[in-house]
């Protein structure tokens, strides 16, 4: 029991260090996406490529491991050419809420 435990340990740490590693590249992508410069529009045309290589990955067949890959660089690559959404404010006034006259 100690061996598998050690080894779900290690699988755990492994996804935190890929997820924090994805995290930044993430922020990365989308900041230069969002640069209104030649290097946003450079790093768009990466991605609309990028989903066009990955589109015709999906029409081979494909095994459920190398599925579940190329589905999830599919999702990663439409959430990063989505337009961006306005940030929320932090602070919100409640309607109704007491005000001091």
């Amino acid at each position: 029991m100690r061996n598998l435990n050690e080894v779900l340990n290690k699988l755990n740490d492994r996804l935190l260090r890929l997820e924090g590693e994805l995290f930044v590249l993430r922020s990365i992508a989308r900041a230069s996406l969002t640069a209104g410069d030649e290097s946003a529009a450079r790093t768009r045309k990466l991605l609309e490529g990028a989903k066009l290589a990955l589109a015709d990955e999906t029409a081979r067949p494909l095994d459920s491991a190398t599925a579940k890959y190329v589905a999830a660089a599919i999702a990663m690559v439409d959430e990063l050419l989505e337009p961006p959404r306005e940030a929320a404010p932090l602070f919100r006034v409640i309607d109704g809420g007491r005000r001091d006259d």
